[in-house]
């Protein structure tokens, strides 16, 4: 597969979403990824061809977060559908972390639209999922008060959580001998492939 071809393979979610408050949104998305390399990896490919992990430890997960309530809804949907369009004939460069993105648009007073992709050499439509259950647990936490339970654990020394994210042990500037290992349990997100530090 090409280089260019593997950019442009992406996967999105698209949610409506209604009554968000946006930056609590955004807190619980980041309390769930801040505590996982996922945000932090660029992939490139290696003397043997393989995709590698290198992580950008200063990239970091940020959502955007625009206004079309000034905007007719047909043409609303219209310029939605044209956005996504767009963002999946872009791709995402695999050498740039993060290598995902968000939107969260505000269509009315209290309508919303959550637009997330990712590129599906960073982790496989299971793993999204995941991801988006976690978010959605983060903030409904964060609305009562409390404290998401990744970012809790991502205060704890060494900053990330155990079997989140995490494809084995590597040391810094080693590249992990080969792709995560099939069997055993499933960890709550398993990235694809070797991870490099």
């Amino acid at each position: 597969m090409s280089a260019i071809s593997e950019e442009l393979r992406t996967e999105q979610f698209v949610m409506s979403l209604r009554g968000v408050v946006p930056y609590v949104y955004e807190q619980a998305w980041q309390s769930v990824l801040d505590g996982t390399p996922l945000p932090r990896t660029a992939l490139h490919r290696g003397p043997d061809g393989l995709l590698r992990r290198t992580l950008r430890p200063e990239a970091r997960f940020r959502l955007q977060i625009v206004d079309w309530r000034a905007t007719r809804a047909e043409v609303q949907d219209t310029r939605l559908a044209e956005r996504l369009a767009g963002e999946s004939a872009a791709g995402l460069p695999l050498d740039r972390a993060p290598l995902m993105c968000a939107t969260l648009i505000r269509r009315s007073d209290r309508d919303w639209t959550f637009a997330w992709r990712y590129a599906r050499a960073l982790m496989d439509r299971r793993a999204g999922l995941r991801i988006l259950e976690e978010a959605a647990e983060a903030y409904a936490v964060l609305l009562r008060g409390g404290i998401p339970r990744g970012a809790a654990v991502a205060a704890l020394p060494g900053g990330a959580r155990p079997g989140v994210g995490q494809p084995g042990p590597a040391s810094p500037g080693a590249t992990s001998p080969g792709p995560v290992a099939p069997g055993g349990p499933l960890p709550r997100v398993r990235p694809r492939g070797p991870v490099a530090r």
